[in-house]
């Protein structure tokens, strides 16, 4: 993976996909800027305690669903955006979307998340 982008949205993913608060607030300043804005279609969150508070939201409602991406990650200056899918043990997806994140210094400062199912 030498393509500096998707390796952000590598540690992005590592970070949702943690299951224990103390693995995700040591990942969140290394990947995200601290004034980091989550826009999704029901919400929106900002800072490091917003992304906490998402992720949070999103494992109580799904419990052990994990987060993958689905296809190319595809870039235009510091704009990328790809598709995932949240899915359980079984591999079955239960929800899938795309999002379009914003990177600069490394890392994300806004994510948007759109929703196919």
């Amino acid at each position: 993976m030498s393509n500096p982008v998707a390796k952000i949205i590598d540690r992005h993913l590592k970070i949702w996909n943690a299951r224990h608060a103390a693995e995700r607030i040591t990942g969140i300043p290394l990947t995200y800027a601290e004034d980091v804005v989550i826009g999704e279609p029901a919400a929106w969150f900002s800072g490091f305690a917003g992304i906490e508070l998402a992720i949070k939201t999103v494992q109580a409602q799904m419990p052990e669903m994990e987060l993958a991406v689905t296809g190319p990650i595809q870039t235009t200056g510091e704009v990328s955006t790809y598709t995932w899918a949240l899915a359980g043990k079984d591999g079955n997806p239960v929800v899938k979307g795309r999002d379009v994140i914003t990177v600069k210094h490394e890392r994300i400062i806004s994510r948007y998340v759109f929703f196919d199912t």
